[in-house]
């Protein structure tokens, strides 16, 4: 019997941190079957494969391994599926976060001795999950009715709440670099070709487009740079004034989306409770 391959393999053995680093001497394993989840095999190899990987006990690997066989199914069942393009806008978006690019990504996995096409199905799992999670967790509040989206809209106002006016300095330079040096540093690399103005912004007269950036930015934070003719600006926010409550209707949408961030780790665990709960797990041997 074959050990686990492709997209399964990967969600096996899926570790972001070091998932195109380990490397093993197994033991002279019989490469049987260990158990069976809803009929599909789990090898011996696999196990010992968890338990190296994730540094656990054979009980805890036994168990990781169950999970991971009804996630591959419930994103198979749903027809769930990433393509290139996606992988590729996560890859990017992990460099940016790390100030890196996905060349220099590439370069150090497969200078340690990394698969760049394994590092990119761990993404693929990754993206895959994501969906998963967004799809069981949306099924579950099509279910909540008005009464619950309302109760949860005015014991939350503030989320819902964006201030009439907002206190900002104005750093701005036809140097966009400088900028963004500016924001990587929180602010305390200040670059000689940036100006600054203290502002107070109306919302009202913004552009709609950019208005979430100053009702929902965190104060003490900035904005995203825009240009604006020759030159690019960002936005330190200082200060929020004269918060005014949304309408319902207008912000229900943006009610659900919260909602659904509050219970979604809730609404995935007893989704995958009930699957475990009601999953055919024959154990065959484990050594």
């Amino acid at each position: 019997m074959k050990i686990l391959t492709g997209l399964k393999a990967v969600f096996v053995c899926l570790g972001l941190s070091s998932g195109f680093f380990w490397a093993m001497a197994a033991p002279a394993l019989v490469d049987g079957i260990a158990f069976f989840v809803n009929g599909e095999p789990v090898t011996l190899m696999d196990v010992y494969i968890a338990q190296q990987k994730n540094k656990v006990s054979q009980e805890v690997a036994v168990d990781m391994l169950i999970n991971e066989q009804l996630h591959f199914e419930e994103i198979k069942k749903r027809n769930i599926v990433a393509n290139d393009l996606e992988i590729d806008e996560e890859i990017s978006r992990i460099a940016k976060q790390n100030q890196s690019t996905p060349q220099k990504i590439r370069a150090y996995i497969e200078s340690n001795g990394g698969n760049w096409g394994t590092y990119r199905e761990e993404i693929k799992a990754k993206i895959l999950k994501q969906k998963l999670y967004q799809a069981i967790t949306h099924d579950n509040l099509r279910m909540v009715d008005e009464r619950a989206l309302l109760e949860y809209y005015n014991t939350h106002k503030g989320e819902f709440s964006i201030p009439q006016s907002v206190e900002v300095v104005k750093y701005y330079t036809k140097n966009s670099s400088d900028l963004e040096q500016l924001i990587r540093s929180k602010g305390t690399k200040v670059a000689k070709s940036l100006q600054k103005e203290n502002e107070i912004l109306q919302l009202a007269e913004l552009n709609p487009q950019i208005i979430p950036n100053f009702a929902q930015g965190a104060i003490g934070s900035f904005t995203p740079i825009y240009p604006i003719g020759e030159e690019f600006v960002t936005f330190l926010i200082k200060a929020k004034n004269n918060p005014a409550l949304l309408p319902f209707e207008q912000v229900k949408n943006l009610v659900i989306q919260r909602m659904m961030a509050q219970k979604e780790d809730y609404v995935i665990y007893e989704y995958f409770e009930k699957l475990r709960s009601n999953a055919k797990v024959n154990i065959i041997r484990l050594n």
